[in-house]
């Protein structure tokens, strides 16, 4: 194995042809995200059982061959808790990552705890301890040390024996391929989201607002998004959630009202604040019909609390019955998402949203029978 960092191209193809050739391939990432909407690519880590590559993304490399390997569907990729490693990789164009074998997953479905560390995990199988020293590195930094690379190192290095004997117990329990089908709606998310004009439903609280109030959030929350993926900038960074439910709360009309707003960031105020003026006039100016309802179909909503302990209850029992996890089997995220399609946009609106993803991929079988009546729905 080697510890020196590749950046040249001949080196990551050779590297690569001789990987494909591998049962399985360990993958990590290393990056920034502090500021940026988009996580910042520092290190890509991969290990085959027998070489080790260190692959510089700050290099001037051509990714055929890598994107050829990790979409090599007789290599089984290897990653512990994914999803922002998907995201690092993404910003590469390194989309179609498959099979993939999330190791945290596995621990979770296997029944070893929820959202397992990677050192605890290695630590269970392994009995080896790992050194966390380097773990807030500035990955974006170079040259980068003998050490941070060994740190770097060990993120995969041990990823393979894990993975060995998750498999084994996985196979023994007849679970794996549940486990790679949710590798495969991990990489097909990426491509399905809802449109921007309904972000605004995953802003906390926001059930709270009126329509008028709701209209509000929903320019800023759009303008927001917008602006961030224009300057890759943190949404935090820009206004904070709780920020943008106060202004819709209060719909000031001058900056000063604004300024007066508590804990509201003045810097970003006195940046932003003829925008945030403009957006809330526009919203004050829609007809009541063009607003978003707090809740739809009231006649029957028994309750916000009420109808999600309905879908919580229902897939408690859809995952009892099926003998996995109920925290696999859905997330709050996901609850949330469905609660929101059911009663928090309009008939005609359904159709311009994706299916939740509860209702999609290996859950939709497991959970739909369990699901409630309700008039106004046909479950797809």
């Amino acid at each position: 194995m080697s510890d020196q960092l590749i950046s040249s191209q001949t080196e990551l193809d050779q590297f690569c042809a001789e990987a494909s050739k591998a049962a399985s391939l360990a993958l990590d990432t290393e990056f920034i995200r502090q500021s940026t909407l988009y996580p910042k690519l520092g290190l890509i880590q991969l290990f085959d059982g027998s070489r080790l590559a260190l692959i510089d993304p700050l290099a001037d490399l051509d990714w055929t061959s890598l994107r050829a390997l990790l979409a090599n569907p007789n290599v089984v990729k290897v990653i512990h808790s994914c999803t922002e490693d998907l995201e690092a990789l993404a910003t590469k164009q390194l989309l179609d990552i498959t099979p993939l074998f999330d190791t945290q997953l596995a621990a979770e479905l296997l029944g070893w705890g929820s959202s397992l560390g990677y050192a605890k995990l290695v630590h269970k199988v392994t009995g080896k301890e790992l050194d966390k020293s380097e773990s807030r590195t500035d990955w974006l930094a170079r040259p980068l040390s003998p050490l941070q690379l060994r740190y770097a190192a060990h993120d995969v290095e041990y990823l393979l024996p894990v993975y060995q004997q998750l498999l084994t117990e996985l196979e023994q329990k007849n679970q794996l391929e549940l486990l790679l089908a949710e590798g495969r709606h991990l990489i097909a998310r990426r491509h399905v989201s809802w449109p921007d004009a309904f972000k605004h439903l995953e802003v906390k609280n926001s059930f709270l607002l009126n329509p008028r109030e709701l209209a509000v959030l929903r320019e800023l929350v759009v303008w927001r998004q917008q602006y961030a993926m224009q300057k890759d900038m943190a949404l935090g960074l820009i206004f904070k959630d709780f920020h943008l439910l106060d202004i819709a709360k209060r719909r000031p009309g001058s900056i000063e009202s604004m300024l007066n707003i508590p804990e509201i960031p003045q810097r970003e105020v006195r940046r932003h604040g003829k925008t945030v003026l403009a957006l809330i006039e526009k919203a004050k100016a829609l007809p009541a019909e063009q607003c978003p309802h707090t809740f739809y179909h009231r006649d029957v909503f028994a309750g916000q609390k009420e109808e999600q302990q309905k879908l919580v209850d229902c897939i408690k029992l859809a995952a009892k019955n099926a003998d996995i996890p109920a925290e696999l089997l859905a997330v709050r995220k996901q609850v949330n998402e469905l609660f929101n399609w059911i009663w928090r946009i309009s008939d005609a609106e359904r159709s311009e949203v994706p299916v939740p993803e509860l209702l999609r991929n290996w859950r939709a079988p497991l959970i739909k029978p369990y699901l409630p009546v309700i008039a106004h729905i046909q479950w797809p």
